[in-house]
């Protein structure tokens, strides 16, 4: 099946990856800066403990925490800003996959990446709709727990595939020397 990306020539794909990876660091670094405030004896990882939590009584234990240090705020906050940085990294990681796959002269595992970077957007959207239920509701009764973990899962399993053939793609270019402009 065809990536929408897909139709990109590949000169206007390269620089299209570049702009949306500068992008990618930025709201990398303010998702970073607004999970500061999430981090705890509770959730080391900020807002990435609460996803993998898993059950309720260590979910349940981080909304504690988290109302307890008045962060419930910054974890709204850090859910709903998810939903613009989600679309940043799946357009990032496809475009990626896709203008490695177009320099490798490679097609099947090109799109393969760049779909797996879409579905795990997609299981992001999931996680972060059971996330914000509940914090809205201030539980974490089964299997909500479970739920968002076996989505946070999926998503950093697609996104690690994703960003493997990216990684592992573009440095064969880079050895292979085909040093075209982008």
């Amino acid at each position: 099946m065809r990536h929408p990306l897909a139709t990109i020539e590949p000169r206007l794909l390269g620089s299209l990856t570049i702009r949306l990876g500068g992008l990618l660091v930025f709201a990398t670094a303010l998702m970073m800066f607004v999970d500061v405030p999430l981090q705890g004896d509770s959730s080391p990882r900020g807002i990435v403990s609460f996803e993998l939590a898993a059950t309720p009584h260590q979910a349940l234990r981080i909304l504690l925490e988290w109302k307890s240090k008045d962060a419930l705020g910054y974890a709204r906050l850090s859910l709903i800003v998810d939903f613009i940085y989600l679309l940043i990294y799946a357009l990032f990681f496809a475009a990626l996959a896709l203008w490695v796959g177009a320099r490798l002269e490679e097609r099947r595992w090109s799109l393969r990446a760049a779909w797996a970077a879409t579905f795990a957007a997609v299981f992001d959207v999931f996680e972060n709709g059971v996330l914000l239920y509940e914090l809205n509701r201030f539980s974490s009764p089964a299997p909500y727990p479970q739920l968002a973990a076996s989505f946070a899962i999926a998503k950093f399993v697609l996104l690690l595939l994703s960003a493997a053939y990216g990684l592992v793609g573009g440095l064969v270019v880079l050895f292979r020397g085909q040093r075209r402009p982008l």
